[in-house]
């Protein structure tokens, strides 16, 4: 629920902010969003604005970047769990399951080389040895096509989901510490 709070508004300050740029607000915006974010998060937040982008950053080490600039968050998993090499991310987050404690990961991008199906053939060579298939799915469609991957082992849950709208192929990744 709070993961949820935290990306819903990183949205809406990203939402808020620019609105305010264009009027020459952006201070002032920046520290109503904060409170706004800190109000709904029930804690303190950090909030960072950029001509790129937006980070939020929360003292249980949780954290939303939106934007041109965004990376993977603090802490994932890389050694373990790959990322297509052609993404271009524009939001990322990392919390913390507030029942295990866990971190819970998630990335959103576009994919900037590559075809769906070169993406998806990517992500089941990488999960191959080691890790269990959890769902393997891939349609092809005259609107566009779209696949769902889910792999498991002792450490981590990882979710894939790759499809296209118009000419943007787009990938949203989550990875949850077991």
């Amino acid at each position: 629920m709070k993961k949820k709070v935290i990306i819903f508004s990183g949205i809406t300050v990203v939402l808020i902010l620019v609105v305010l740029s264009f009027s020459g607000c952006a201070k002032v915006g920046e520290k109503i969003a904060e409170k706004a974010i800190e109000k709904a998060a029930g804690g303190n937040v950090d909030l960072n604005l950029n001509k790129d982008g937006v980070t939020v950053k929360d003292k249980e080490g949780g954290q939303t970047q939106i934007g041109e600039n965004a990376k993977l968050p603090d802490g994932w998993p890389s050694s373990e769990c790959a990322v297509y090499p052609d993404l271009k991310l524009s939001m990322s987050t990392k919390t913390k399951n507030s029942d295990s404690g866990k971190n819970e990961f998630s990335i959103l991008g576009e994919v900037t080389k590559g075809s769906i199906k070169d993406v998806y053939n990517w992500y089941k060579d990488k999960y191959g040895s080691g890790w269990e298939t959890a769902t393997d799915q891939y349609t092809q469609s005259e609107d566009g096509d779209i696949a769902f991957l889910n792999f498991k082992n002792d450490k981590y849950e990882v979710g894939i989901m790759i499809g296209k709208s118009g000419d943007t192929a787009s990938l949203t990744m989550t990875v949850v510490e077991k």
